[in-house]
């Protein structure tokens, strides 16, 4: 087990190192040895559930191998971990900017370098190693930069600091959030004007905004006002500040928002001032603190917006969990809604809450099954829908709270959460739990119904447009999706249709079966339907639906929602491609997560990060896809992948579920390059430990879609399963106990074991054919029960050209022999009904195939002499 962890007192550039030292180690664990400095306490308040930071009690120490050490070197200041530093054996990876000491850790990987700030050192090597971060990483891994080199200002501030900076910048770091919290030094003179300007603060509610004025006579001209009035910003916690000082015969202002609500430039421009929206300052000759003051104000009144209250941002209705039920339930229904804490109701009344931390609390010390209301918190901090989103911040930063209830009298209404808040702050771009890895596509709309008209049989484009003729009818909106569209792109042959519809699919189905002459099959639990034509062809419905997954490696339940939602429950980004066919925007390409794209570069891409997490098995999918297409599995998606496999996330599936998808794999053209991928990435070693795919033989693999191919256009057997022939060459370098494992392991059917126990025939059976020339007949007698791919194996086994030829002979000529006498004929010969008939019948055919009799008038006399001859008496006689 890796960890990761930084000094005791954790300021923020040792929380910003650990966070990109988890960029480049994803599966380490981020752990804090001890106290946080006072302002990142604050940021983690706020923050905690997006920075997932153990402590040392929530790991097990004992399996700690390597510690990641990032702004110290020194073990000592290591806390709570430090006798696990001073442990023997531990490997260290250290990444430092202090000047080196002689108890310094020393590892593989010792990284010390004279730059402003630690994190500088791994923002370098994340640009290194080309790996992608978000906005919300970049601001901080910035914040972590600024804080340690004073802004840029201390004098240990080096050009790399810089360099580094630009490039969070360039990835959106927000230096509005890092400005939140940051300290900086002040003079005595800025102390005293600091302390004037509290005792003059006075708070002023307008439009729901919470503004303070602050006003300060003096004399002198002294430097900093702005910082002055940022740290008083800072200390009256509001949502605009405003500076007014006279000084040295001029009335200065210093205006400061966190709000767009508060548009300090068009305030100030009235006083000659200029700036930005929430930053902006102005010098005023010939007025009074007063006057200036009474302007202000009254520009207030024309320029604030009314602020967020907690009824525009919170969610609603609010889901709840009843008090009585566990703690490991309660977790899934909060990993089912993607929340981080729920309230915890008794009837109608809410008793208390309960967060996911809470949960994994229990989970750690075995706890899962004790309920909820022995864990939950019960002092429940609410807010009205009223209160504002600034008062709403505050209440969670001082009560160190996640959520907050939104009661209006008694009625439980809705709930405002961290995230609900950090959204106000950081737009969309503020990462969920499940963090998405596809670029939004652009807004211009693509119509594909020149394609499809192109590309598609004319019965298709009938059946199409009359799904939409329906929608239409029903006030739906239908859409086909999935592989028939990515096919349709890819110029890939794919009929089968996929269709969604946001609204009613059942009715769809019925209608679509009804218009066509097919029958309908309906599944309510899935909101799915199959629509079965005369000719065979097969239409899927599905109503829009969200799918979640109660636990890792579970199977989905699913929900009714919208075709965005349905397409976010897919695998790949390449799969989330939709066509409307509404009459008025049929054709019309939806495209919410960059899959056309992604079709266009050949890159197989997961939506989010947890998705290898909720179903291992799109990890089989992602290698089928890449393989298929001649795609590449792009690198954050082969990054969580091999995360997901060291986590052992495929031994969470059922071995039913990883047959499917192997079978999906072995059933492709070519399945070959797709078993590589799986023993590169280190699947193969989880499904099939015991195969050593270097022991397989690469001419048996590569022959086979050669020899299927031309078993299929040679005897017309459309049913030949292509995947137990591989299976049968995979198994072939395997003893037969490891054989029976796999059999046991994967429960494979009768018929598959009856193609496995061929298989093992085969040795056996190849030193009978080199010893004596091959008879029709008597290859007959050996493989007349055997199945096709018994069969089709065998062909593969078979090096010596003239035993090929006299296999196919027999199965040519078994194909084409007919014996064409019957029991009639025997009847009227004098043969008494009975075992004899069989007999008869199938020497005839063995004499047949070995071209002995040619017609039905060689058979009645052969028959004729073999009962003259008394060949059957034996069996007549018994």
């Amino acid at each position: 087990m890796d960890i990761i962890t930084s000094h005791n007192a954790l300021d923020f550039d040792g929380l910003a190192a650990m966070v990109a030292a988890g960029k480049l180690y994803p599966s380490a664990v981020k752990v804090s040895c001890g106290t946080l400095s006072k302002n990142v306490k604050q940021f983690m308040a706020l923050y905690k559930d997006s920075l997932i930071i153990r402590t040392p009690k929530e790991i097990n120490q004992d399996k700690v191998t390597r510690m990641i050490v990032v702004d110290t070197a020194n073990p000592y200041r290591l806390g709570k971990l430090k006798d696990l530093a001073l442990k023997t054996g531990m490997e260290f990876y250290v990444y430092d900017h202090h000047p080196a000491a002689a108890h310094d850790l020393t590892g593989p990987v010792v990284e010390i370098h004279k730059v402003g700030a630690a994190t500088t050192i791994l923002v370098e090597k994340i640009i290194e190693k080309n790996i992608d971060i978000s906005s919300f990483d970049a601001t901080i891994l910035a914040l972590g930069i600024y804080e340690d080199t004073g802004s840029m200002l201390f004098s240990s501030t080096t050009p790399r600091d810089v360099s580094a900076v630009a490039w969070l910048l360039s990835r959106g770091a927000n230096l509005g959030v890092v400005a939140n919290f940051m300290d900086q030094p002040f003079s005595g003179e800025q102390r005293h004007i600091l302390q004037e300007l509290l005792n003059s603060a006075r708070h002023y509610r307008v439009k729901d905004v919470d503004v303070v004025l602050a006003t300060l006579e003096g004399d002198d001209f002294i430097p900093g006002l702005d910082a002055v009035a940022f740290r008083l910003f800072e200390m009256e916690n509001c949502d605009a500040v405003f500076v007014i000082a006279k000084m040295q015969g001029k009335v200065h202002t210093v205006g400061r928002s966190r709000t767009s609500n508060v548009r300090i430039n068009e305030i100030v421009k009235t006083l000659g001032g200029r700036g930005h929206e929430k930053a902006a300052s102005a010098a005023t000759k010939g007025v009074t603190t007063g006057e200036v003051v009474d302007l202000v104000l009254k520009q207030l009144g024309e320029h604030v917006n009314p602020g967020l209250l907690a009824q525009d941002i919170m969610s609603t209705p609010v889901k709840s969990v009843p008090k009585h039920i566990s703690m490991e339930e309660a977790g899934r229904i909060m990993l089912r809604y993607g929340h981080t804490g729920m309230p915890v109701v008794e009837g109608e009344k809410m008793v208390g809450v309960i967060s996911r931390r809470d949960v994994d609390k229990a989970r750690i010390h075995q706890l899962g099954h004790a309920p909820v209301k022995g864990f939950m918190t019960t002092s429940v901090l609410s807010v009205t829908p009223e209160t504002t989103v600034s008062e709403i911040q505050r209440l969670m930063v001082e009560y160190d709270i996640g959520r907050l209830p939104v009661v209006d009298g008694e009625r439980l209404v809705g709930i405002v959460s961290r995230t609900d808040i950090l959204r106000t702050l950081h737009g969309e771009d503020y990462p969920e739990d499940h963090q998405v890895l596809y670029s939004l596509s652009g807004e211009e709309v693509e119509n594909c119904a020149e394609l499809m008209q192109e590309r598609l049989p004319a019965r298709l484009i009938s059946m199409l447009r009359l799904a939409g003729e329906l929608a239409d009818q029903h006030g739906s909106i239908i859409y086909c999706v999935g592989g028939f569209v990515r096919d349709l792109f890819l110029q890939v042959p794919n009929f089968d249709l996929d269709l969604v519809v946001e609204g009613d699919g059942e009715i769809i189905a019925r209608g679509l079966a009804q218009r066509l002459g097919g029958k309908e099959r309906i599944h309510p639990r899935f909101k799915t339907a199959v629509v079965d034509l005369p000719d065979g062809t097969k239409i899927d419905v599905a109503t829009a639906r969200t799918e979640y997954y109660e636990f890792p490696a579970a199977l989905p339940t699913v929900e009714k929602s919208s075709i965005r939602e349905d397409m976010y429950r897919r695998d790949f980004t390449i799969n989330t491609l939709a066509i409307c066919l509404n009459h008025n925007r049929f054709g019309n390409l939806i495209d919410y997560f960059g899959g056309r794209k992604d079709l266009e570069n050949g890159c197989i891409r997961i939506l989010y990060n947890l998705s290898f997490v909720e179903d291992p098995t799109r990890i089989l999918r992602a290698i089928r896809f890449e393989q298929r297409y001649q795609f590449t599995i792009e690198k954050d998606t082969l990054r969580f992948a091999r995360d997901a496999i060291d986590r052992n996330m495929l031994g969470k599936l059922s071995y039913r579920r990883i047959l499917q998808e192997l079978i999906l794999i072995l059933s492709e053209r070519d399945p070959v390059p797709a078993l590589e991928r799986m023993k590169d990435i280190g699947v193969l070693k989880y499904i099939l430990p015991e195969v050593k795919l270097e022991d397989v033989s690469r001419t048996m693999l590569k022959r086979t879609p050669i020899v299927t191919s031309w078993w299929l256009e040679r005897y017309h057997q459309t049913s030949l399963k292509s995947w137990l022939v591989y299976i049968m060459i995979i198994l072939s370098s395997l003893d037969e106990e490891q054989v029976n494992e796999i059999i046991e392991r994967y429960a494979l059917d009768s018929y598959a074991r009856r193609c496995i126990a061929e298989s093992l025939q085969i040795p056996e059976l190849l030193k009978w054919f080199n010893s004596s020339p091959l008879l029709p007949s008597q290859l007959h007698d050996v493989l007349h029960n055997w199945t096709d791919e018994g069969i089709v194996y065998l062909l593969l086994c078979i090096r010596d050209e003239d035993i090929w030829e006299a296999v196919v002979r027999y199965l040519d000529a078994r194909n084409q022999t007919k014996v064409e006498i019957t029991g009639h004929d025997l009847k009227r010969l004098g043969l008494k009904q009975g075992p004899i008939y069989r007999m008869i019948l199938d020497e005839l055919y063995r004499n047949k195939l070995n071209g002995l009799l040619k017609n039905r008038e060689a058979e009645l006399q052969q028959v004729k002499i073999w009962i003259k001859e008394e060949k059957f008496a034996h069996v007549l006689d018994s």
